[in-house]
């Protein structure tokens, strides 16, 4: 393979993750996990972030979790930068592999490869999250297949010792066997060998009980496979209202991959069952819109429908193109951690840290992780974003009630031992909490009020958070100790 194109697409996947400008919510959850199992030698079994009732805890995603602290702890947040870039750049890299194999392929295109990208990233723009993982393990198992498929290959044996590694790392892994499925399933229509392919599928599935949790987490990947998170919008699917114009551009290039993947010069039964399946999946959940865009890149080369003579001038552009990206780098600051008022509760969490507001606290859901962060064990949280993993409908189904301001919304009061409210100033539940006589309103943030109960005595002079965002982005990603968590 060209060595300079592989530099230039290395260049343009840095490039790409310089563009985050927030961390995702979740990250901070990894954290502590990754903290405690790296300082302490302990797995979480059961919450201990959390003051509501939940039931056991399989953390699919620890695996992820030690691997994002030890990247923060030895390599700061520009580690962290760098490792979202370096699994972009890793998928890329087989799904290009994988196209190469494909019969009427072009040589290695650069415009091909960073389409993909770019809507890869427009599909993944948050730092680093654990389901990046299982999308580079996809990319990875897709060309052993392929190859397996064209030219037959050792390399499909990499799957089963590869499934433990993906197991413990993302619970995505089901992405994968199931690609390893669909080609069984393919060879078999095809009335061609597929023997090997059911052999690695028997292989990997018993590999599945090599984690923390043993077989009980099976039960467990299950349920999360098949729950049906209809309040999570990223499982929503593409029609719907949130999400048709988001994703409007990554599902007409999948599925325009998908009907030129029709032509009887290409056609081949196992790639349309591979790229079909993952394009409705992708259209039913929008989380995994990435494993369809993965697989249509990866089989199908879309630029041919495009006049050769357009893909010369695209060719001929792009590489002084993303030169001129990567001379823009540094004006990105790679090695300054993320974060913003507009997405994270930041003056809101350092006043209740600078004026010892201890308790438990009732945070959005998807400031739980970061108000762990910051503030565990002063503060415990009523839920966060691991919601199947961790918490129950019933909790999950209280806190929608109370941000909606519904009639029984003093249920997150009454039958939970909650001190302190932190709704969003969107919510109408903060516009009720301002008029409650039992609730005083002692903090107002950018995103966020803060209230307690008016019995509670506070200081007479509260201290004032800083105004200074790069105070905050300084140490969004530490916490004044990295302590043993017990």
């Amino acid at each position: 393979m060209d060595k300079r194109k592989l530099v230039l697409i290395a260049l343009f996947c840095l490039f790409l993750a310089c563009l985050s400008t927030n961390y995702d919510y979740d990250l901070f959850a990894r954290l502590i996990v990754g903290e405690r199992f790296i300082e302490s030698g302990i797995l979480p079994f059961k919450d201990f972030l959390s003051y509501t009732p939940t039931h056991p805890w399989y953390d699919h995603e620890w695996g992820s979790g030690v691997v994002f602290y030890l990247v923060l702890k030895y390599f700061g947040s520009f580690g962290i930068l760098l490792l979202q870039a370096v699994l972009m750049f890793i998928t890329a890299l087989f799904v290009t592999k994988t196209q190469r194999l494909q019969k009427h392929a072009y040589p290695l295109l650069l415009g091909f490869i960073t389409v993909f990208l770019a809507l890869y990233f427009y599909l993944n723009p948050s730092l680093i999250r654990c389901q990046l993982f299982s999308f580079t393990f996809f990319a990875m198992f897709l060309y052993f297949l392929e190859k397996e498929r064209h030219k037959g290959t050792k390399l499909i044996w990499l799957i089963p010792p590869l499934t433990i590694v993906w197991n413990n790392l993302h619970g995505g892994v089901v992405s994968g066997l199931g690609l390893v499925f669909l080609y069984t399933v393919g060879a078999i229509v095809e009335r061609k060998p597929f023997k090997k392919y059911l052999s690695v599928l028997l292989a990997s599935l018993p590999l599945l009980i090599i984690n923390p949790y043993g077989y009980k987490y099976l039960n467990f990947l299950f349920s999360a496979t098949t729950m049906h998170r209809k309040y999570i919008t990223e499982w929503w699917s593409i029609i719907s209202a949130r999400n048709y114009i988001h994703f409007l551009l990554p599902a007409l290039f999948i599925l325009i991959s998908f009907v030129v993947g029709l032509d009887k010069k290409v056609f081949n039964k196992t790639k349309t069952l591979v790229v079909g399946t993952t394009m409705c999946m992708g259209f039913w959940h929008v989380k995994l819109l990435s494993l369809a865009l993965i697989s249509a890149t990866s089989l199908v080369n879309v630029f041919k429908i495009l006049p050769k003579k357009l893909i010369r001038i695209f060719e001929k552009t792009l590489p002084p193109v993303i030169i001129v990206f990567a001379c823009l780098i540094p004006l990105f600051s790679p090695t300054v951690p993320r974060g913003d008022f507009t997405k994270f509760p930041l003056k809101e969490v350092e006043f209740l840290k600078l004026n010892n507001i201890k308790g438990n606290i009732v945070t959005p859901f998807a400031f739980g992780s970061y108000v762990s962060y910051k503030l565990y064990p002063d503060n415990l949280i009523y839920m966060d974003g691991r919601y199947e993993e961790v918490y129950n409908d019933k909790e999950f189904l209280t806190l929608r009630d109370y941000e909606l301001a519904e009639h029984n919304w003093r249920d997150i009061i009454n039958n939970y031992p909650t001190e302190i409210l932190m709704p969003l100033k969107a919510t109408d539940i903060y516009k009720v909490l301002k008029q409650d006589p039992d609730w005083n309103e002692i903090y107002t943030g950018n995103l966020c009020g803060i209230f307690v109960k008016k019995s509670n005595k506070l200081p007479h002079h509260e201290l004032a958070p800083s105004e200074d965002i790069n105070y905050y982005r300084n140490k969004i990603l530490k916490k004044d100790k990295w302590r043993v968590i017990h």
